[in-house]
């Protein structure tokens, strides 16, 4: 009854008001068709392209054209090359209608350039070089490099980055607790439960911008990755063997051989609902403020100052396998860069590798163990891991002149893991290489191993290759899908990550005896990241002309520069486009300055959109795991790798 009166009721007010919403209407109706045209907008790889790679512009435009025409300008002005397009490649949005591909891959003089579009209007690209892979990306390693060193806990801090203290010294004895439970919107049941301690996990990074937990999860994939491009060039990046030397000695504090015990994660982001427990995301303050908080048992702060630890199973009981597979990779990697200089240690690492790896359960897994609450990092990949961890230790046996029948049998364990992680498929909805997935450095790893082995390979070198190949393809399946070619589910997926690891893949691929046949598509993928996208951002900060300036980094908002220039938090990478209703009901937690940078709405479409805002944590939250990405994907690249 009532509503059918509001009814009547709206109905009367919409007819004395006809008229002038006739009017009014007309007169808006006027005012859109006068509306000026997006100016259009041209997208490149900000960093810049190697000689011998595919080189690939995108112009925006209104609306679909019969011709673009443009040309490669060196600035002030001298034109080197001019070329045209009627390479369509679909409508971005209401706004932004044709976008179109500008291929200038002919083109191999270094320098430094900009795409000047002069029909069917003029627009101009931001400067980009063309150089050497080495003077693309080095600097860009050490500057990943240095985001980790911005990241450290403990009292190993460095004040020359970005005025660090150090932090968390509390973690020196820290209370092991029985696993949290936490409801379906991440609030915590019930009160912590001691069942150990103390323990001494301090050190290590924080995993992510917005908090300053510390997970084994992403560490232990962040690290190894490290440890990969340490191993294969080694001496060409002069911070990076001790930064990954500084993660695994964290990894080698949450792994107890003696006790058969792995920690799993310090500390919490989330507390309870009422805020009589609360966690990380309840503050917003530099690191080294969590030892002063004067919190007292009972306190709500309590657990943020006293940080809980968590285990990965009962002291003796089997763990997760994707935590016993990567700490096993850790460890032998470890072993495999001490080889040469220091054997002992090298034999010691590759002895806690092998004890990791032996606790794992790999029979009625369930859901593995990630991180509490589980949906921070929602995983259920563990056959990559396995497979990985013995590859890794195959290739430590060989570094250390293992007997052969030891060799052998790691080998073969690694195949198995291998064929395993093989026969789940790759559709072509599926996954690549990310935290998630790590089949492609397992397989290439293994394959390196094969190679160095005495006698039949355990398991065919072309069924690795093939796999490398088809989890590519899945990669161009998606491209498939949007113009600028990225190489995952955009707006759904972690789109800076899986850009970064098809690079990886690819150049993976070629080292262990592909074909080129991917390059231009991971070049692609690169692209994507550094610039070559809807919004003309890179999400690599210090890369490029525009990257994120405002991310939702305690460090880099409280002591680092809001501009984009002076300290900032060089090599931090962040995901950049996310799903449209990942940026509703955001907000800001008290001591986080304001601060947001460009205007990049007039770029989103339905699917994605990116924004540079501090509490835009789905764009501008740095994270390891997706730094580290980049940098063995810039290692590789830098090597030659892969173009």
């Amino acid at each position: 009854m009532a509503s059918a009166s509001l009814a009547r009721i709206a109905a009367v007010t919409a007819l004395a008001a006809s008229a002038g919403l006739a009017a009014a209407s007309g007169a808006a109706a006027q005012a859109r068709s006068a509306a000026p045209a997006p100016r259009p907008a041209v997208r490149v790889n900000q960093v810049g392209y190697p000689p011998a790679s595919a080189k690939i512009a995108y112009v925006m435009l209104p609306r679909p054209v019969r011709i673009v025409r443009f040309a490669l300008e060196n600035p002030p002005g001298g034109v080197y090359l001019t070329g045209q397009s009627t390479d369509y490649l679909g409508r971005w949005s209401r706004a932004y209608q044709a976008v179109y591909r500008l291929d200038f891959s002919a083109f191999r003089h270094p320098g430094t350039y900009r795409i000047a579009v002069t029909s069917p209007a003029a627009a101009l690209s931001p400067a980009f070089v063309i150089a050497s892979p080495r003077a693309l990306y080095h600097r860009l390693v050490l500057n990943s490099v240095r985001y980790f060193t911005s990241e450290r806990d403990g009292a190993s801090v460095p004040a020359t980055v970005l005025h660090r203290e150090p932090a968390n010294l509390t973690d020196r004895r820290a209370t092991v607790y029985a696993d949290p439970v936490y409801d379906h919107n991440d609030n915590l049941l019930g009160k912590f439960r001691k069942i150990g301690g103390p323990v001494n996990v301090a050190g290590g990074w924080f995993d992510a911008g917005g908090g300053y937990e510390k997970f084994a999860y992403t560490a232990s994939y962040s690290d190894a990755l490290m440890l990969v491009a340490a191993r294969d060039f080694p001496g060409q990046y002069p911070t990076l063997a001790s930064e990954a030397g500084f993660g695994l000695r964290w990894i080698g504090r949450l792994w107890n051989p003696v006790r058969k015990v792995m920690y799993v994660q310090v500390g919490i982001g989330n507390g309870n609902a009422s805020n009589t427990i609360e966690g990380d995301y309840n503050f917003w303050f530099l690191p080294q403020r969590e030892d002063k908080l004067g919190a007292k048992p009972g306190a709500p702060d309590y657990y943020v100052e006293y940080r809980p630890v968590f285990e990965a199973a009962p002291p003796g009981r089997p763990v997760s396998p994707d935590l016993a597979g990567r700490f096993a990779a850790d460890f032998a990697l470890g072993a495999q860069l001490d080889a040469a200089t220091r054997p002992q240690q090298a034999r010691r690492l590759l002895a806690e590798a092998r004890g990791v790896y032996a606790m794992a359960q790999t029979a009625h897994v369930g859901s593995i163990v990630t991180t509490f609450p589980h949906d921070y990092y929602p995983g259920s990949q563990w056959k990559s891991d396995m497979a990985w961890g013995a590859a890794e230790i195959a290739l430590a046996d060989e570094a250390l002149g293992s007997r052969p029948g030891l060799l052998r049998r790691d080998l073969g364990t690694a195949a198995r893991w291998a064929r395993a992680y093989i026969a789940q498929g790759h559709p072509a909805a599926g996954d690549t290489f990310n935290l998630y997935d790590t089949g492609a450095v397992a397989e290439a790893d293994l394959l390196q191993a094969i190679r160095h082995a005495p006698g039949t390979p355990v398991i065919a070198p072309v069924a690795l290759l093939d796999d490398l190949a088809a989890q590519l393809r899945v990669g161009e399946h998606w491209a498939r899908t949007e113009p600028f070619g990225l190489g995952s589910a955009l707006g759904s997926s972690d789109a800076s990550p899986h850009a970064f690891g098809l690079a990886i893949t690819n150049a993976l691929y070629q080292r262990s005896g592909g074909s080129g046949a991917f390059a231009a598509f991971a070049q692609q993928q690169l692209d994507f990241a550094l610039g070559a996208n809807a919004w003309g951002s890179s999400f690599v900060v210090g890369a490029g002309s525009t990257f994120p300036h405002c991310m939702q980094s305690e460090i880099a908002n409280l002591a680092g520069s809001l501009t984009g220039r002076g300290a900032i938090q060089l090599g931090a990478v962040t995901d950049g486009p996310s799903s449209l209703g990942n940026f509703t009901g955001l907000g800001t937690v008290p001591g986080m300055k304001a601060c947001s940078a460009g205007n990049f709405k007039p770029f989103n479409n339905a699917v994605a959109g990116y924004e540079d805002n501090v509490v835009s944590w789905p764009s501008v939250e740095p994270a390891d795991d997706y730094t580290a990405g980049s940098l063995l994907a810039f290692a590789l690249g830098a090597g030659g790798t892969g173009s």
